[in-house]
């Protein structure tokens, strides 16, 4: 799973098609959706663990308690 929402996520939460009007709707969404510009192309960057909690796949697995174990 990527960083970033995809560009039909993107599409999703903003409505828009073009990146300029995306960006447009996401600037109106400030400080609720955080998002950053790529340089190369003026993609917008909205990082998906504002949406998730951090929590990706391998967060959400449940490690063993490793200090809940006793000593013989």
């Amino acid at each position: 799973m990527s960083l970033w929402l995809t560009p039909s996520e993107l599409v999703e939460l903003t409505g828009k098609k073009q990146r300029r009007k995306q960006i447009e709707v996401l600037t109106k969404l400030r400080p609720a959706v955080r998002f950053r510009v790529r340089p190369e192309d003026s993609f917008p960057l909205v990082d998906r663990d504002q949406f998730t909690g951090g929590l990706t796949e391998k967060s959400r697995r449940r490690e063993p308690n490793w200090t809940s174990a006793t000593r013989n």
